[in-house]
């Protein structure tokens, strides 16, 4: 045979040969179940579904994971995944492993069902596999209701393959993540009881030596790894529920049936952190098997610092454990910890000066973790109120406020107690101001303006000490920060800073939107707090010096002091002397208030009361400190001082009364009920146009009656009342004189004011109503627009196609439109649509603010929501503004 027959043959074989296979592919119907047909398709399922959108979903969460930072300081969960804000830049993967995997089942189940509720039965393998695909995706995406729906599906129709009981598992994950705790416990019940019956029957056919089951077996096999992903649920159940008993059973469980390092390193961690909880050395055992199973350079470390503070080693063995960690170049990001980890150490033995230095040293050292940072000074902020020195208090609590995460658990109890203390502290300060410049007002003129020479010497000394401690601190900064930064710069690591183009982008947006700045601390306050950082004040005190120039309201620096500077400060005069009297006594009296009834520091509240006693000058808080003096040695037997100087000074006070009637206050607070009875009788009777009677009521009060609550607010209902019977309402202006003059600085005193000016200037003119934007707009719709107003700078077009981009990737499945659009002649917006509820438009705005790709530069853009109808409404009307106010009072 020549070649060129060969070739022909060959030629032939191979188009009979494709003929032959298309002929097989277009056979493989998903009607038959035939051999060919179940294994086209069951490969088709595996592979093109099922094998690559496990691979998308695996690179997905392994890039995620490898750059989550996680909170070491609360239990770790048992399995890491995103968060409503993290999750959004999984949206892609997520939802292209769903898409694949639904269009291998639509393609490939057989038979072929349009509802897979109504499918009886399935031939094809890995289509259970690609549902629960789906379901996984769904859960990773915090679809959780959509997540439950597939593994029911998968439990209730695969029950004699091995995914049902994956289904079942998975569904437990579910409803844990739902916070269904009961019926995720019964799920649990349930998996337990089919895993025992399987489990029997397994160990019955090995006792008969069966290597098939027997006829009267119908329960499919477990999956691999099954008891271990069973212990995972059951911990995950424990720990939602806070019974760390149980959680640690389970994870010691889930530990000895785990084959991967990673597993065996996260689950040794976080029971470790569960014994450490429980105060049991145990924890260090676990620290160290997780350290040994290679775990994450962070968890790793987290788990050095925690091994160290829990064994049962000696105090100093610890701390030399720790200040090793410390000397680690490759631990330098985390000094802040190993520090506070340190004064943690040093506090358990009572050591509370190398506490607190160790804690100073925790907040030199936080570059990048405020979290850190922030419970160092509330820990430092703790230690000075124990010790009572409430002014270093509370301006540690203050810094920690700053700088705290809201999200921690503790964030809202520091700023209460930096505000509950910032009045204290405001009070001594004045306290402390007036004494001193009342005590320079008390020196001869030559030895006062010595005196003052003498402070601004030491003020200029002070100051250069000052920066030079400052420069030194600034030098150690930036020393800490280079080396902080090369230490990132080591090829592969992703650190913002170790990215020169990175850093260089983000400077030139930073000038771009705030100009040149200096580098410090809280830069956009224009009233910086004080922040400590490693100084402890031990007192409730300001030096004179300070006090001296505290007040100084050019703002001079301190090296251009001069003399004449300060002297205006000073209360040499009689008029700024009884001022400066007025503002001591009354924060004297408010600090000795604050001391008493917020802290309980009934003796340090009892030293302020004195002192405005002490003082000896005429004022309303001598009366008030005596009463509190009086009440503070009530059951001490030594109250009856302060009984006879209010007796004999204040004879006709309140106070006074009280003290020769017990029940004076009781017999005040009926009497005043009494009385708004009376005056709310009086304003229905002037509603229901009874003016005469209202005026006689009036009088008999405002002649009769000086101690009466309501006395000032029957001048009004006097002058309200004359204006309705009295055609010249010039007649009301005496009454409305008097009230102003009683009762100056007052609300009534405000209004007699407008109705004086009223009655001399007239009525303005009448201005036709607008009707609000409640009547203008409505609530309820069955379609929704997002609308993202642009700024000058961007262009239409160019984000137009951005919105476009983010719609297609991150919410593809929903068939979103952009469009660019004009409101008014210059103001340019994107309008998104459409959605089904507001609730949807809600989320695609918190989407849409969080996500890093095609629309960073727009996350500080307006957006809000708007109804299709409002839209129209809107522009038609051109009513913007009263959409904003529509929008505030009912979607913010």
């Amino acid at each position: 045979m020549t070649k060129k027959q060969n070739s022909r043959m060959m030629v032939t074989s191979m188009i009979i040969s494709c003929v032959a296979f298309l002929l097989i592919i277009v056979g493989c119907s998903t009607e038959k179940n035939t051999f060919i047909n179940r294994t086209y398709h069951s490969t088709t399922a595996k592979y093109n579904g099922y094998f690559n959108a496990k691979e998308l979903i695996r690179i997905g969460l392994k890039e995620f994971r490898q750059n989550a930072r996680e909170d070491y300081n609360e239990i770790l969960p048992i399995e890491l995944y995103p968060n409503e804000e993290e999750v959004v830049n999984l949206y892609p993967v997520v939802d292209t492993a769903i898409s694949k995997c639904q269009k291998v089942i639509s393609k490939h189940s057989m038979p072929t069902a349009s509802k897979p509720s109504r499918k009886k039965t399935e031939h094809a393998n890995w289509i259970d596999q690609n549902w629960i695909i789906i379901g996984r995706a769904n859960y990773i995406r915090r679809d959780y209701d959509k997540a439950l729906t597939t593994f029911e599906y998968i439990r209730k129709f695969y029950v004699n393959r091995p995914s049902t009981y994956t289904g079942q598992l998975w569904e437990a994950k579910t409803l844990i993540q739902l916070e269904n705790y009961a019926e995720a416990t019964r799920t649990i019940q349930k998996i337990e009881k089919r895993k025992t019956l399987v489990r029997n029957v397994e160990e019955n056919n090995s006792k008969r030596k069966k290597s098939k089951k027997s006829s009267e077996d119908k329960s499919p096999e477990l999956p691999k790894n099954f008891d271990f992903e069973f212990a995972k649920v059951k911990a995950m159940l424990a720990l939602a529920k806070e019974d760390h008993k149980e959680a640690i059973k389970q994870l010691e469980e889930a530990l000895e049936k785990a084959k991967q390092k990673e597993d065996k390193a996260r689950l040794s961690f976080i029971l470790g952190q569960l014994y450490q909880a429980k105060g049991d050395p145990k924890a260090r055992e676990y620290y160290t098997q997780s350290i040994k199973k290679n775990a994450p350079f962070e968890m790793s470390f987290n788990a050095k610092i925690n091994r160290s503070v829990v064994s049962n080693l000696a105090d100093d063995e610890m701390i030399e454990e720790l200040k090793k960690l410390a000397k680690e170049e490759r631990y330098l990001e985390f000094r802040d910890q190993i520090y506070f980890a340190m004064s943690k150490v040093e506090l358990n033995r009572q050591q509370r000066d190398m506490g607190k230095y160790y804690l100073s040293r925790s907040v030199f050292y936080s570059l990048n973790n405020p979290r850190q940072k922030g419970v160092s000074y509330e820990k430092l902020g703790d230690l000075t109120f124990e010790e009572k020195n409430y002014v270093s208090a509370q301006k540690y609590y203050d810094s920690s406020a700053q700088v705290i995460p809201e999200t921690y658990f503790n964030a809202e109890v520091i700023k209460m107690k930096a505000d509950k203390l910032a009045d204290l502290v405001e009070h001594i300060n004045i306290v402390s101001y007036e004494d001193s410049v009342q005590m320079i007002a008390q020196l001869s003129e030559t030895d006062r303006k010595d005196f003052v020479k003498d402070v601004i010497k030491q003020l200029k000394e002070e100051e250069k000490k000052r920066k030079e401690r400052e420069a030194i601190r600034a030098e150690q900064l930036r020393k800490l920060q280079q080396t902080y930064a090369e230490q990132n710069q080591k090829p592969g690591n992703k650190w913002y800073f170790s990215n020169p183009k990175a850093m260089q982008e983000g400077i030139e947006d930073f000038k771009r939107i705030w100009g040149q700045r200096e580098n410090e601390d809280y830069w956009r306050l224009s009233n910086k707090p004080l922040r400590i950082v490693s100084d402890v004040l031990e007192n409730d005190s300001v030096s004179i010096d300070s006090n001296l120039v505290a007040k100084n309201p050019e703002d001079i620096s301190v090296e251009d002091l001069t003399v004449d500077d300060l002297m205006p400060n000073i209360p040499l005069s009689d008029s700024m002397l009884n001022a400066s009297n007025e503002r001591l006594l009354a924060s004297l009296y408010n600090s000795g208030m604050i001391y008493k009834e917020q802290l309980d520091e009934e003796a340090m509240g009892a030293i302020q009361f004195q002192r405005v006693i002490d003082h000896d000058v005429e004022d309303e808080h001598n009366v008030l400190s005596a009463f509190q003096l009086y009440k503070i040695n009530e059951n001490k037997g030594n109250s009856d001082v302060y009984k006879r100087y209010i007796l004999n000074n204040y004879p006709n006070s309140d106070y006074a009364n009280y003290l020769r009637d017990p029940d004076f206050f009781i017999k005040k607070k009926e009497r005043d009920a009494l009385a708004l009875k009376e005056y709310l009788r009086s304003v229905k009777r002037f509603e229901q146009g009874l003016y005469y009677p209202v005026i006689l009521k009036a009088d008999r009060v405002i002649d009769n009656e000086p101690e009466n609550l309501f006395r000032k607010e029957y001048f009004l209902l006097k002058a309200m009342a004359m204006g309705q019977v009295n055609r010249d309402k010039t007649s009301l202006l005496p009454v409305l004189e008097q009230v102003i003059q009683e009762y100056p600085e007052t609300d009534v005193a405000e209004r007699a004011n407008e109705l004086i000016k009223l009655i001399k200037e007239g009525v303005p003119v009448f201005e036709e109503f607008d009707k609000g934007e409640s009547e203008l707009f409505s609530y309820d719709s069955k379609e929704f627009y997002v609308l993202i107003f642009l700024n000058e700078r961007q262009n239409s077009n160019a984000s137009g196609g951005n919105v476009s981009n983010f719609n297609r990737e991150f919410f593809g499945r929903s068939d979103l439109r952009s469009l660019s659009q004009l409101y008014g002649k210059d103001l340019s917006f994107i309008l998104i649509k459409p959605f089904n509820t507001a609730p949807a438009a809600k989320d695609y705005m918190r989407d849409f603010k969080n996500a890093r790709r095609y629309v960073a530069n727009m996350k500080e853009n307006e957006m809000f929501l708007i109804s299709k109808e409002n839209f129209k409404i809107m522009m038609q009307q051109q009513k913007l503004e009263e959409y904003r106010v529509f929008v505030k009072n009912n979607y913010e």
